[in-house]
């Protein structure tokens, strides 16, 4: 009740200058996003093309082995980043700063390298049960883990800094090209073999390229303000906050690719490339509101910590609605060319498609609700968002074990979908008790909606 008493309070500031740093960081990101979707898009055809069902099927089940190690390594920083470098570049507490981003940069590593290492020694007790090319895939790809884990430590440092270009460029279209380019390369100009190995030690190579462009932007970015103030450190309340943050990172990473691994599992490698497909695909419904969250995000946090309320309901709205635009259009492009897109991957993975359209529609029913995670997690509302998650995490798991030995693909797809529902649903709900602040786009109560952001707002 303090916190909506709080944020009932009006605080001046400029609903027109938030529309207008919404829009320009949001086209920038959006334009960024697409791009790096259409390359990312363009090189999992190349792949699939060049390694075939089989071999793009071991390299997408190790990408996705190496995304959730990456994730424990992190320790959360990457989230809590985002959330106090804002609050504290609005406060002018650069020593604060410089003290938060040495710190995760050291955990970090640390941590990143003890996954490395753990992994390595697994593959070295499964020597034997694996081919030649799925050892080599593995080890390159457990390689990466360190510059991976602080590449997105430093992508959110420049996101609180709302640096959106350098934010998402060096990962978006640097690190595709690359990987694309020097495939390309080795196969026609070398004549060397395509094969999973070889597609991830071109991937190792552009991560490794694209970090180095990363870390010198950011350097240059706060050399400035960080050079001539001490280094301060909280380091107990950065890693406590981190680590809660973290818990609800992992349950997104979860729902988003718990069943490609259980396909795998369950199933086969190859059919769990095929299904990796169609999440690729159905992350595009999402891509938009997650281009824009680069700079609603840390908006969000400044409105919050000003209590703000008009003005953190404008952010989810305005936000919201244009991200909910995109992802019913590219819905409707799935229901029609879904089969045909599925097809540039490769005949096979036509099958596939039942299941595209069961996780799209998941998205777009989280892109309707709106800014539920992120409004959550940068208001410190987080702890009710990881019970919620949790659940949906529980049910997720639950219907795909049912669900995947009955339908396979379709039945994984089901069990994300379903997943997605709840919690975004639950979220919604949550939010408007907590804050009053409507996250899904429209409403039957728009117009008091938008009467009540008026009365909050000041005048012009």
């Amino acid at each position: 009740m303090a916190n909506a008493e709080r944020l009932a309070k009006p605080v001046a500031g400029k609903p027109a200058a938030i529309t207008k740093v919404l829009a320009r960081g949001g086209s920038i990101s959006f334009l960024l996003n697409s791009t790096g979707m259409g390359l990312a898009l363009i090189m999992q055809i190349v792949l699939a093309r060049l390694l075939g069902a089989a071999g793009y099927g071991t390299y997408a089940f190790v990408t996705t082995v190496v995304t959730f190690l990456v994730f424990p390594a992190k320790l959360g920083f990457d989230t809590s980043i985002v959330r106090l470098v804002a609050a504290m570049k609005a406060k002018d507490e650069w020593s604060l700063i410089k003290g938060l981003l040495k710190r995760a940069n050291q955990l970090g590593f640390a941590v990143s390298l003890s996954v490395t290492a753990t992994g390595f020694v697994i593959l070295g007790l499964r020597y034997s049960e694996m081919t030649d090319t799925q050892l080599a895939t593995y080890a390159v790809g457990f390689a990466t883990i360190p510059l991976l884990t602080l590449a997105t430590l430093r992508q959110s440092a420049l996101q609180a800094l709302k640096d959106v270009l350098f934010a998402q460029m060096p990962e978006k279209i640097v690190r595709p090209l690359l990987t694309m380019g020097l495939l390309l390369m080795t196969v026609f100009l070398l004549n060397w073999e395509a094969d999973a190995g070889l597609a991830m030690l071109c991937f190792a190579a552009a991560v490794a390229v694209s970090y180095l462009i990363g870390a010198v932007v950011l350097k240059k970015r706060i050399k400035e303000q960080t050079a001539a103030v001490d280094t301060q450190y909280a380091t107990r309340y950065w890693i406590r906050l981190s680590l809660s943050l973290m818990i609800n990172g992992g349950m997104y990473l979860i729902l988003g690719q718990l069943s490609v691994l259980l396909m795998g599992v369950m199933h086969s490698e190859t059919e769990s490339g095929l299904f990796s497909a169609a999440v690729r695909l159905a992350a595009l419904v999402s891509f938009a509101i997650t281009a824009i969250n680069m700079t609603a995000a840390p908006l969000l946090s400044e409105s919050y910590a000003k209590g703000n309320h008009g003005q953190l309901q404008q952010v989810c709205t305005t936000s919201g609605r244009a991200g909910f635009s995109f992802a019913a259009v590219v819905f409707i492009a799935f229901v029609i060319a879904g089969r045909p897109l599925l097809g540039l991957f490769g005949t096979e993975f036509t099958a596939a498609y039942p299941a595209l359209l069961l996780l799209s529609a998941g998205q777009l029913f989280g892109a309707y609700c709106g800014q539920t995670g992120t409004m959550a997690t940068m208001t410190g509302y987080h702890r009710v968002l990881t019970r919620v998650l949790v659940i949906a995490t529980a049910l997720n798991v639950m219907l795909s074990v049912l669900l995947i030995p009955l339908l396979g693909m379709t039945g994984a797809a089901a069990a994300s979908c379903c997943a997605a529902v709840t919690w975004n649903a639950i979220m919604a709900v949550a939010i408007k008790r907590k804050y009053g602040i409507t996250t899904p786009v429209w409403t039957f109560g728009g117009g008091s909606q938008r009467k009540q952001q008026e009365q909050d707002s000041p005048p012009q």
